[in-house]
């Protein structure tokens, strides 16, 4: 798939997590917006390229929903007629209507996740625009600092100091709060997103099977029974996320923040005020390593792109391309 231009948002992403984290050492109020930026690094590029597949996937059902019809006028009830003629015809109107469902369904997941991809886009500009406000603010507050060096302009750069520190946890604050709710807006469509594909996913397997498809649902648990490893993998490394955010806004650890395994509930413990400014700066840190930096060759740990301490058990396994995905991927890979 061609690179497009939202793939380069990866690294503008990488880059307002490094600014952000630089400001918080300087602004401390700053850590709640850097565990937002921190959490929210991806790449709408690879999303795009997704919603291309499946537009290809849909042209090709359109392209067999034509032959289908074609085939169905080919022959006049004059050249064919009888119960063998109207099985058969029974037989292509099922299958047309399986490729329907699916047309249907492939035109949803590519328009969400286009939806989902300019969204994203739009957010890593966002976010990437205030941590460059509050890194401004942040090396002016370090430049501030050498000025008290110098007798003649200590009284003044002492002064001025005060007044930028000020006015940086009030712009920090502001701009936390917009970007808050923007991320919390971001989540509550993707959810949303996902439970109603979750929903045409399961109106799709049911049609295919009331047409004839009898092997729809098995394909789907086959499916599911293989993707067990990549959800579990998934799921360890968000677990690391989160608490690495946890760790950088330095309030609580554990508690529902952490999502539940099962019936299980992570305990929950407050961070003594006068350890968080460890907290998140070790959180801080931390992150810059699954982050990665900016620009780095892709595969290399500079990268980054997943959290450290999981990662050499995420990593492992098969890639796209196994033998289950290539049999019934419509696109498989070249």
């Amino acid at each position: 798939m061609a690179d497009n231009g939202l793939s380069a948002l990866e690294n503008v992403a990488k880059a307002a997590y490094w600014e952000a984290t630089i400001a918080a050492f300087f602004i401390p109020n700053a850590w709640s917006m850097v565990a937002i930026i921190y959490q929210a690094q991806s790449n709408p590029g690879q999303l795009w390229d997704a919603a291309d597949e499946w537009y290809e996937v849909k042209q090709r059902l359109v392209a067999a929903d034509k032959e289908v019809t074609a085939q169905l006028k080919a022959l006049s009830e004059r050249d064919w007629s009888g119960e063998d003629r109207d099985a058969f015809d029974k037989k292509l109107h099922d299958y047309q209507n399986q490729i329907r469902l699916s047309y249907a369904f492939a035109v949803a997941v590519h328009l969400m996740l286009k939806i989902m991809a300019m969204l994203i886009a739009m957010f890593i500009m966002m976010m990437w625009a205030f941590a460059t406000i509050i890194f401004i603010y942040a090396m002016i507050i370090l430049v501030l600092w050498g000025l008290m060096a110098v007798p003649v302009l200590n009284t003044w750069a002492t002064a001025a100091l005060s007044s930028v520190r000020a006015q940086a946890t009030v712009i920090t604050g502001q701009l936390y709060m917009i970007l808050k709710s923007a991320a919390a807006g971001l989540e509550t469509f993707g959810k949303g997103a996902a439970a109603t594909l979750g929903g045409l996913m399961a109106i799709d397997v049911t049609g295919q099977m009331l047409t004839g498809n009898t092997a729809a649902y098995a394909d789907f648990g086959q499916a599911a029974v293989n993707s067990l490893d990549d959800v579990a993998k998934g799921h360890l490394a968000l677990l690391e996320q989160k608490l690495t955010g946890q760790f950088m806004k330095g309030k609580r650890l554990g508690g529902a923040d952490l999502g539940a395994i099962g019936k299980y509930k992570f305990p929950a413990a407050k961070i003594p005020k006068n350890a968080r400014p460890w907290f998140e700066k070790i959180g801080g840190v931390k992150g810059a390593f699954d982050v990665g930096v900016p620009g780095a060759e892709e595969g290399t740990y500079p990268a980054g792109g997943s959290p450290t301490v999981t990662r050499p058990v995420t990593g492992l396994g098969e890639k796209y391309g196994d033998p289950f995905v290539t049999r019934t991927d419509a696109l498989p890979p070249s």
